[in-house]
């Protein structure tokens, strides 16, 4: 915590399912200081990720959706470059879409049709399964096609199909405007000192 300068941390260790040691450490909030302790809320950021593709996944077993499907299939309307492209691609960050286009604002709100018109324009960095780069417009895109083949909002799928059915409580999408008790302020290094994470509008957020 003192080379990486992180404010604060909460740490467990696990044995044959069962909870051996569970300790925390530094501050939750570092202006108001507002210690650590086991029920402090973390944002995770792409961490987050694992969990669009386990939704993806329950889809797949439920033979709604294939990994081999072009997601073409579910998009009619994307561009000719993405008529390649299968379900296995964005989940392996292997689809070429790359980052958020620069087109995008991150600080701007978006309604999910504006958001995803963005990704469409944007050209492929490569042929898809040409290689791997990290992509969180992929990700993104993974949580329109769950809307697409459920109806429901990815983060809502998620509520219903994996954090309530393991009695994951305080597991949600994030959301500025929810109350969230004992959610941890997030802070980022700029030139070795801590500062306030900025600022991204939630439109950009709710997706993957």
């Amino acid at each position: 915590m003192r080379k990486q300068k992180i404010p604060g941390l909460s740490l467990a260790i696990i044995r044959n399912g069962r909870v051996d040691i569970l300790k925390s450490y530094g501050l939750a909030n570092v202006e108001h200081r507002v210690p650590v302790k086991p029920e402090t809320v973390f944002q995770s950021g792409s961490i987050g990720k694992q969990f669009t593709a386990a939704a993806v996944m329950i889809l797949v077993e439920e033979g709604k959706i294939s990994l081999d499907d072009k997601i073409t299939k579910f998009f009619p309307d994307a561009p000719a470059s993405w008529n390649n492209i299968t379900v296995r691609h964005l989940l392996t960050q292997t689809s070429g879409m790359g980052d958020y286009p620069p087109e995008v604002d991150l600080r701007r709100e978006y309604t999910e049709d504006e958001y995803f018109e963005y990704f469409k324009k944007a050209p492929l960095s490569f042929a898809p399964g040409a290689k791997w780069d990290y992509s969180n417009a992929g990700y993104a895109t993974l949580g329109f096609l769950i809307r697409k083949v459920t109806g429901k909002y990815y983060g809502e799928f998620l509520q219903e199909r994996i954090f309530r059915p393991l009695g994951m409580t305080t597991a949600r999408v994030i959301s500025e405007a929810d109350i969230v008790p004992n959610r941890a302020a997030g802070y980022r290094l700029v030139q070795g000192a801590l500062k306030n994470q900025e600022w991204v509008s939630p439109s950009t957020q709710f997706n993957g």
